[in-house]
C-alpha cells in the first residue's frame, strides 16, 4: 500500500480526504474519519470513487483489499428525521477480505476474516462463516475459497500510522463508542511492565 504522489499531495496539502489518518484517493469521499478502525495493509477509499461513511464506526481488518467504487456505509438515515442517524453497530470486515469493484456493504453487517465480495454485488445481512465468496444483490453465499493470505509484517502501518504507535492514536483520535466490541483494546488502561 504505497499511495501515489498526488494521493499524499491532495491529502496532505490540498486538504482533501485531510482528515483520513491512511491514504484517499481525492476522487473518493470519507465522513467520520474519526469513527474508523483501521488495520495493518488497508487502506479504504485508496482506490477512486469509493464512499466511506462512518457514521455509526467501521472496523476494517487486516490485509484488506477495498475496490474502485466501493461503498462502506455504517449507518441508516432516521426515517422521521433525515438528518438523524438511527443507533446501530459498526460496519465489520474481517482481516483479509476482498472487496471487488462497486461493491456497497450496508450498515450493520460484519464480514468474517477471508471473505471475498464479488463485483458490484451488494452485501445486506452479515457473514460470519471465513472464506466465504458473497456475490449478488443482495448477497449470497455461493461457495468458499482457500486463497492463502499474504503476509502483513508486525510493524506494517495503519494507514500512516505506525503499529507501535497505533494504540496511542487510536485512545487520543477515535471515537471508541461508535467501534463496538472492538474499542475495549484502545479504551483500556495499557498493561504495567513488570
Amino acid at each position: 500500500m504505497n499511495p501515489s504522489w498526488k494521493t499524499r499531495f491532495a491529502q496532505q496539502v490540498l486538504g482533501i480526504n485531510g482528515g483520513a489518518y491512511w491514504p484517499m484517493h481525492p476522487a473518493s469521499q470519507l465522513d467520520y474519519p474519526n469513527r474508523v478502525l483501521l488495520g495493518r495493509g488497508s487502506a479504504p477509499g485508496i482506490e477512486p470513487f469509493c464512499y466511506v461513511s462512518a457514521n455509526m464506526g467501521i472496523v476494517v481488518g487486516h490485509g484488506v483489499s477495498v475496490g474502485r467504487g466501493v461503498g462502506l456505509i455504517s449507518g441508516n438515515h432516521d426515517p422521521v428525521r433525515l438528518t438523524d442517524y438511527l443507533e446501530g453497530p459498526p460496519l465489520v470486515i474481517g482481516d483479509h477480505c476482498v472487496i471487488e469493484d462497486g461493491c456497497t456493504i450496508l450498515p450493520g453487517v460484519e464480514l468474517a476474516d477471508f471473505c471475498i465480495v464479488t463485483r458490484g454485488s451488494v452485501v445486506t445481512r452479515s457473514c460470519l462463516e471465513p472464506r466465504s465468496i458473497l456475490t449478488g444483490n443482495p448477497a449470497k453465499v455461493v461457495g468458499t475459497h482457500d486463497r492463502p493470505a499474504p503476509p502483513i509484517p508486525a510493524d506494517a502501518r495503519h494507514g500512516y500510522v505506525a503499529a507501535g504507535d497505533f494504540a496511542d492514536f487510536a485512545r487520543r483520535n477515535l471515537r471508541h463508542q461508535y467501534l463496538g466490541r472492538f474499542a475495549a483494546a484502545f479504551t483500556s488502561p495499557p498493561a504495567e511492565a513488570s
